[in-house]
């Protein structure tokens, strides 16, 4: 009887035991994910692919572990399931595997790219301190024509170096990851985002910028040199566009970019994203460069005192230059200055190829244009041609009028 209430209560002991060691539902969900969290954190921050491969060796414990409560965990985990989360983590580890691979296989080739982004930085200095010289000369030299000239192409060939070397720049940033950002760890993102402030790429983009919109206000410049000007920006905008995109996604999970401790907490607006200033820079720019572009070509025609309607855009050039020629053709009006000395000599010899940038107004247009002020002028040769002619025939028929109507001398009479 002894043995049996004994036994009876190491049965109760056992069981009760076994009812205290298990978990509730709730730190079952609890437990679960904050393993998952743990192991995600660590895939993101790895470093070493000795670190990931016993961090797969969780990702299958963590499954294991938790296998026969999947059911529970489909219900709690939704809208995600548990194999869907189990998914996510092998494939962030496959990820971050490779590319932590191939940085360690590029180890050499990173500490040549970090030394030559303390280059970079150098060089950009040194093009920034340069450029101040330039502009102080520029003032200097207004009274010459030729030196200010030398020195306007020596400021726009420094302008032209501070592009290359700020893409050159970003691009030994960038290298070392991922071309897709999206898929990159927020432990590395955080490091681009340190690496672009400590070389201060965005501040060097937006003075870039600044520094064309002055180029453009403070220099005197002419027709051909605006197809170089025109490149240049479309060489940089497309970059700039490339770059943003990157930006935008570091920006993501890395906010003091934007010169914000946070993403700011309840009640507080978003800092701003960090693209917006070199935006608003590059928006000038093109606004600038647009605008002396037209209102440049706009006084050939009026230094020539040909009225056309307001010139403001590739549009409004086409228009002009159609509406004038026409007028031309229905009024009969020498036009020989118009064709001679503002298109052939102006439009057609000194700006056709900033005009026909297809950024501007396009080969195809331009080409439509010429053709119909050279029909024009083709129309007024005709016109003198038939004047001519009929010059000479009216005075081939008075001569003839005037020998008709002599009287014929008379007969000597005979006796």
């Amino acid at each position: 009887m002894k043995r049996l209430r004994f036994s009876l209560l190491c049965v109760f002991l056992f069981a009760a035991t076994g009812v205290f060691s298990q978990e509730s539902d709730y730190e079952v969900k609890v437990n679960f994910e904050t393993q998952y969290k743990a192991i995600k954190s660590a895939i993101d921050s790895s470093t070493s692919v000795q670190v990931l491969d016993s961090l797969n060796l969780q990702i299958n414990s963590l499954e294991s572990s938790y296998a026969n409560r999947k059911e529970f965990l489909d219900r709690a985990l939704y809208p995600e399931t548990f194999s869907e989360m189990i998914d996510n983590l092998r494939s962030l580890y496959s990820r971050t595997y490779n590319r932590v691979g191939l940085i360690t296989s590029q180890g050499g080739k990173i500490i040549v790219l970090e030394q030559q982004i303390v280059i970079l930085t150098s060089r950009l200095d040194s093009l920034t301190a340069d450029r101040n010289r330039l502009y102080a000369e520029l003032q200097d030299t207004r009274r010459s024509l030729s030196a200010m000239r030398e020195t306007m192409r020596k400021l726009q060939l420094n302008l032209s170096a501070k592009d290359r070397l700020i893409f050159a720049l970003v691009d030994s940033i960038f290298l070392p990851y991922d071309k897709n950002l999206n898929q990159v760890g927020d432990v590395q993102k955080d490091a681009l985002s340190q690496k672009l402030l400590k070389a201060n790429v965005l501040a060097r983009l937006y003075d870039i910028a600044e520094d064309n919109v002055k180029f453009l206000d403070v220099t005197q410049l002419q027709p051909k040199d605006y197809s170089g000007l025109i490149d240049q920006y479309q060489q940089f905008q497309s970059k700039w566009t490339g770059l943003r995109q990157k930006i935008n996604a570091v920006y993501e999970t890395a906010p003091a970019m934007a010169g914000a401790p946070g993403r700011g907490g309840a009640g507080k607006a978003p800092p701003r994203p960090p693209a917006v200033p070199v935006d608003s820079a590059m928006y000038d720019w093109h606004t600038r460069l647009v605008s002396n572009f037209w209102s440049s070509i706009a006084k050939e025609f009026s230094n020539k005192n040909i009225v056309v309607q307001p010139i403001t855009d590739a549009k409004s050039f086409s228009a002009s230059v159609r509406k004038y020629v026409d007028s031309m053709k229905t009024s009969g009006q020498d036009a020989s200055v118009f064709i001679e000395e503002v298109w052939k000599q102006r439009i057609d010899k000194e700006w056709r190829e900033a005009l026909s940038k297809d950024s501007m107004l396009g080969k195809t247009e331009y080409a439509s244009l010429d053709m119909a002020v050279s029909e024009l002028g083709k129309s007024k040769i005709n016109l003198t041609f038939l004047l001519y002619i009929a010059v000479a025939l009216a005075v081939v028929l008075i001569g003839w009028w005037f020998i008709r109507r002599k009287p014929k001398a008379e007969s000597p009479s005979g006796g």
